[in-house]
């Protein structure tokens, strides 16, 4: 369905503009038979199906399995094709200041006319090409157009002649000729700002229209139309819908590649908006320093008691927002001991043999297990959407990649897991269940402590026990993450961003601390074992004969232990303790 160019574009559709709208879709069913589209009182509701329209119904929950399956194709090439420009998008100045909760009005009303001009031009080419190939199964009008609700917070700012106030940059000019010359042009390529821009207001989005509301005390969804998507009752459902749509748009080995090209494209030019208005933002603050400054002139007292609680207000929410840096403070002590235990130090002397490195790997897959089921279960909760990247960080596949390069296929029939370790998969679960948001407390810890100190550990690891060309090391290997430092701050960033309550926050703290002191009393308690352990072989090298041990011979484990030692359940358990020992040092050796 074209623009209504009577009326302006789409941000000016009337009821009747919307029942054609249905119409026309509807219509798009029989163009697509593998589409089906069904309407109703409260939205437009699509699912992608494949079989029998009677059948529709029962098949629900098995076309969301299969577009998870799906979810690999062109929606993956495009994460992997963007990753670096992403990351460096949302550490801009402008992004990261926003996510700290210190955005203005005055920035965000510039924002509102950038976001504007961009999404008029990417909605009324949309509207232009609904029926291309490569657009109409992307085709959201109802659910996704922003263009209205841009306008309406717009007028709610400046009042109904804000048309006449509007103030685009070069930057967001240069945008939105952009997307007007791949419509006529190139109309696939939309597919790529579309993703990008879309699902971005649905995931990240949604986390800086809290910071906004709060930021700017602005109640009753005042100004906030932008953030909501009323059409849309699960984000999460509908990105998936939307990605299943998107992989199934066929393209050329070319139009696919420019695709891609065209999302790293939709980043730059990103990039570029947010660095131009942070550019005007600050000759406006300067400009607005100034006024302040003359108008406070005559009363400098008062205003400087004023300025004062400003000041004191500014430090209490900076203190408020940086949860990372709570983490930290609250952990310091219990983080300094757990590093400097015996065993930990030992590992990072390189004194880690094979078979406690392979235990190792059981005690880290059963707690990686447990926390990224619980992750996965609460994906949608608010507290943990925000650092939510499986892609990124997860590292399940990765440890059972090295189990079975260590075991074989049949490695699950040989697990072992301490108790310490099932102590600590079954908090992970339990906080799952009942309090999702103290999982902040250890993602936060175990991840960033994998980007950090668990890299130098990794080295330690493959030299001490010379594993060549990265085998039985993919736990270290993060291959989505090209810059850990740069990830790092993006996580930190989000993570700042989560809104909690007083109590709530001194939940994750606490969970945070639980963590330290609940594996620094696993060091304890196995160093006892440990000690006793090496105690036996030690008399049993003794017992050995004495030419045995002055022929040059080296002992090994293999030959003073027993066979029938070796497979016994007590010595398994000893060597699966042991694993809890040095578990602790991969998720928390450092921030």
């Amino acid at each position: 369905m074209g623009a209504d160019k009577s009326g302006g574009g789409r941000g000016r559709r009337g009821e009747t503009g919307y029942k054609g709208l249905r119409a026309a879709q509807r219509k798009h069913c029989w163009l697509n038979p593998t589409l089906i589209h069904a309407a109703g009182d409260e939205g437009l509701e699509c699912v992608t199906y494949r079989g029998s329209f009677t059948d529709m119904d029962a098949d629900n929950k098995k076309q969301t399995g299969e577009m998870q399956d799906t979810d690999s194709d062109l929606s993956e090439q495009i994460k992997l094709a963007t990753k670096n420009c992403h990351v460096r998008a949302e550490n801009t100045k402008l992004m990261l200041s926003y996510q700290r909760g210190q955005i203005t009005l005055p920035q965000y009303k510039l924002l509102l006319f950038s976001l504007y001009e961009i999404y008029r031009a990417l909605e009324e080419e949309m509207d232009r090409n609904a029926a291309h190939p490569a657009v109409a199964p992307i085709y959201f009008p109802l659910e996704l157009a922003r263009l209205e609700s841009l306008e309406k917070d717009l007028e709610y700012f400046y009042g109904e002649d804000w048309r006449d106030r509007v103030i685009v940059p070069g930057a967001t000019q240069r945008y939105a000729q952009r997307l007007r010359q791949i419509g006529k042009e190139n109309p696939e390529y939309l597919v790529a700002h579309t993703y990008t821009r879309y699902l971005g207001d649905l995931s990240g989005g949604q986390v800086l229209g809290r910071i906004t509301q709060k930021s700017l005390g602005l109640e009753n969804g005042k100004g906030l139309s932008f953030f909501s998507f009323p059409a849309v009752s699960s984000p999460n459902r509908f990105k998936q819908l939307y990605r299943s749509r998107m992989n199934s748009i066929e393209l050329t080995k070319a139009e696919k590649q420019g695709v891609l090209d065209e999302a790293v494209r939709a980043f730059e030019f990103n990039i570029e908006v947010f660095d131009e208005l942070l550019k005007m933002l600050s000759m406006a603050e300067t400009e607005t320093s100034i006024r302040q400054r003359q108008r406070t002139h005559n009363n400098r007292a008062a205003d400087g008691t004023k300025m004062a609680k400003i000041i004191n207000v500014h430090h209490a929410v900076t203190e408020t927002v940086d949860l990372s840096e709570l983490i930290k403070v609250a952990t310091k002590e219990s983080h300094v001991r757990a590093e400097n235990t015996e065993l930990m130090l030992s590992y990072q002397r390189g004194q880690i043999t094979l078979p406690q490195y392979k235990l190792l790997l059981f005690s880290l897959y059963e707690i990686y297990r447990a926390l990224e089921e619980e992750m996965d279960r609460n994906a949608a909760h608010p507290a943990v959407a925000p650092i939510y990247f499986p892609l990124e960080l997860a590292r399940l596949e990765s440890l059972e990649k090295d189990l079975e390069y260590f075991y074989g296929e049949d490695w699950r029939d040989r697990v072992i897991v301490p108790g310490a370790t099932q102590r600590y998969a079954q908090r992970l679960r339990q906080i799952g269940k009942e309090n999702p948001e103290y999982l902040v407390a250890h993602t936060y810890t175990r991840y960033l402590g994998d980007l950090s100190g668990g890299q130098v550990l990794g080295r330690i690891t493959q030299k001490s026990l010379g594993l060549e060309n990265g085998k039985g090391l993919s736990f270290f290997s993060f291959p989505a993450v090209s810059s850990p430092n740069r990830f790092k701050q993006l996580y930190r960033s989000r993570m700042n961003s989560i809104e909690l309550t007083k109590a709530e926050k001194q939940g994750v703290l606490d969970e945070a601390v639980r963590a330290f002191e609940f594996n620094i009393e696993v060091f304890e308690d196995l160093q006892k074992i440990l000690s006793f352990t090496d105690n036996q072989v030690t008399v049993m090298q003794k017992q050995m004969p004495a030419s045995y041990r002055t022929h040059g011979h080296t002992p090994t484990t293999k030959s003073v232990v027993p066979a029938s030692l070796v497979s016994s359940p007590f010595l398994r358990w000893i060597l699966g303790a042991c694993v809890a020992v040095l578990t602790v040092g991969f998720g928390i050796y450092t921030f």
